[in-house]
């Protein structure tokens, strides 16, 4: 039996969240950490504070970049004289590595770091999934996060969090700078220049925030410590921080019931580090262009009416929208006074800028300008996190068989799932769906997407198959015509309509009151159908992985239950648009391949 999903997680009932939202089960919230003298990790780190120089102490507030795929002398020296505390791996680092390779180079980066300082590094790289990949070769490519959002599972996002974990953890890495909190934009997933393009899990600061916390929970889990950015958000702006400054022009009543409420159900639900970005609020700060990066209002929010008492990191300080106003050396102690515990370089600021940034907190620290306490403040939250996570006790990765650790083949059946609850019924004007075994059913698709076949023939063995070229053939027109019109129901994958012109033209050839379209991407592919053209059903499926493709057939043939829901707003649906119906009875299908439950509920 259909229904429709009548709301999401509105902001109408945003102040309600935390009692009444179905993900909360405050069993699951973490404990406030209280200090207390006698713990030994708090014992552990007041001694290793009080044996290190001043300049150990501020190198362990950095997070560097250093140049290539392997040491080089200058690395070498620079890590060796200012013994930082973290290092960002990006593409010039890993630019398609092995994992043996990465686990070598992350084992000499750590060796380094306890000769020295005796303190081993935070290793931190961006793997948010889409576009934003760092480590490729022998690691899953997990898809842009707005499945997380329309599949809204607590749960889901905290298995997905934990598959990411042990897969990066497999070489080394024991940070993510991931997940993204900012709110999605239609601009923002429309225009592939922009900052956020993809990258965004949903409108819904409730569904969004509580998702992220849950995801970063799962890294964490599994021995990766996520970071939840970019803090206040960057929705909506149309300015990239990496040129320039971002003004984030709302007023302070959406500023607080959105943005902020995203991050602050993010806190909750678990996030121990949060980025600041280099974003201007003008409605919420008293200095003119001033970047929350910079801000001792921004950081006094985070830290005090968010109560968040984890490690406050800088995006990159070598971004445009630092640099272009001020010196590298300014902007380090600006973001110090303002509240910052760890200042991120970034992959673009010369060895010279990281080396004199340094200097200059050490010799702000020596003139007077910063207190020594202020440095210990954030080098013990650093140092905290660290020990709680089991850092300090840092051994060598065996690089011979860094797979057996990745253990990738755990992650397919968690994206399988998580894909299962994601996908999206957002019409269905003539009850075309599910589909039926004995169905006359047509099924156009890609032809480089064979799971789609694979998987939909299991179910439809009757079914007429074409598969076309990924940019039509003006033969293919003529063929998908006649096969629709032979059909009684014909299902059709596309993906990308805004680019790819010639699948909105394909659709077109159809007769909309039996053809079913199926997303494999951004479910705004609804907006490129010709209006006249437009579909009795549609489908977003949000990606185009294998994973995606399954579960999107087996949600059309209602071998497992319909209940995604829209993340976003766009033409003809609001946020939490979504027909849900219960699973048929797996015998109405011919060869049905039952999956098994790999989602797994945190503990408290």
């Amino acid at each position: 039996m259909m229904r429709q999903i009548s709301k999401y997680l509105l902001m109408g009932v945003v102040l309600l969240a935390l009692v009444s939202s179905p993900f909360t089960n405050l069993s699951n919230h973490p404990t406030p950490h209280t200090a207390h003298a006698d713990d030994p990790i708090e014992q552990r780190v007041d001694n290793l504070i009080r044996k290190m120089t001043l300049e150990q102490k501020v190198g362990q507030m950095f997070m560097v970049s250093i140049y290539g795929t392997r040491m080089s002398d200058p690395n070498e020296r620079f890590l060796r004289q200012y013994q930082p505390g973290a290092i960002a791996l990006f593409g010039s680092n890993l630019d398609y590595q092995s994992t043996t390779e990465t686990t070598d180079y992350i084992n000499v980066l750590q060796q380094i770091a306890i000769e020295t300082s005796g303190i081993p590094m935070l290793v931190a790289v961006d793997q948010e999934g889409g576009r934003v990949w760092r480590l490729v070769n022998g690691f899953t490519h997990f898809p842009e996060p707005l499945y997380l959002g329309a599949a809204a599972d607590p749960n889901i996002a905290y298995a997905v969090g934990q598959a990411l974990g042990r897969e990066i953890k497999g070489v080394g890495v024991n940070m993510n700078l991931a997940p993204v909190v900012d709110l999605t934009t239609r601009f923002d997933n429309l225009t592939p220049t922009s900052v956020l393009f993809q990258r965004t899990m949903g409108e819904d600061p409730v569904v969004v925030g509580e998702l992220s916390g849950m995801l970063a929970r799962g890294m964490a889990d599994a021995g990766v410590i996520g970071v939840v950015k970019h803090f206040p958000g960057h929705s909506p702006t149309r300015t990239d921080s990496h040129t320039d400054l971002a003004v984030v022009d709302i007023d302070r009543q959406t500023f607080e019931e959105r943005n902020l409420w995203a991050f602050r159900l993010a806190i909750e639900y678990g996030a121990e580090v949060v980025m600041v970005g280099h974003l201007y609020y003008p409605a919420i700060e008293p200095v003119e262009n001033l970047p929350a990066s910079l801000s001792p209002t921004m950081m006094s929010i985070l830290r005090h009416d968010l109560g968040f008492d984890g490690v406050i990191m800088t995006d990159a300080l070598g971004m445009g929208a630092i640099l272009n106003h001020h010196n590298a050396e300014d902007a380090a102690l600006l973001a110090i006074d303002a509240g910052a515990d760890m200042l991120a370089m970034g992959p673009n600021m010369a060895f010279a800028k990281q080396k004199s940034s340094m200097e200059a907190v050490v010799a702000a620290v020596n003139n007077g300008e910063l207190s020594e306490r202020r440095i210990d403040e954030s080098v013990r939250r650093i140092l905290l996190l660290k020990a709680r996570h089991n850092l300090l006790d840092w051994e060598p990765l065996d690089s011979s068989d860094p797979a057996t650790r990745i253990q990738q083949e755990l992650t397919s059946p968690v994206m399988t799932q998580a894909f299962e609850s994601a996908v999206t019924v957002l019409q269905d004007k003539n009850g075309l769906l599910p589909l039926r075994p004995a169905d006359n059913v047509a099924l156009i698709f890609p032809a480089i997407y064979s799971d789609i076949g694979k998987t939909c023939s299991q179910y439809l063995p009757d079914a007429e198959i074409l598969g076309y070229t990924y940019f039509v053939a003006d033969w293919e027109y003529v063929s998908t015509r006649k096969l629709g019109e032979s059909a009684d129901k014909i299902i059709i994958f596309v993906e990308t309509l805004y680019v790819n012109t010639e699948q909105a033209a394909l659709i077109e050839r159809l007769p909309p009151e039996k053809t079913v379209v199926v997303s494999l991407a951004t479910p705004y592919d609804w907006e490129f159908i010709t209006p006249e053209f437009r579909p009795s059903g549609y489908v977003a499926a949000y990606a185009n992985i294998p994973e995606a493709q399954q579960a999107a057939c087996r949600v059309l043939v209602g071998v497992v239950p319909t209940r995604g829901m829209l993340p976003l707003t766009m033409t003809d649906f609001n946020i939490g648009s979504g027909l849900v119906y219960d699973a048929q009875s797996v015998s109405t299908a011919s060869n049905p391949t039952p999956q098994s439950d790999m989602i797994v509920t945190p503990t408290p």
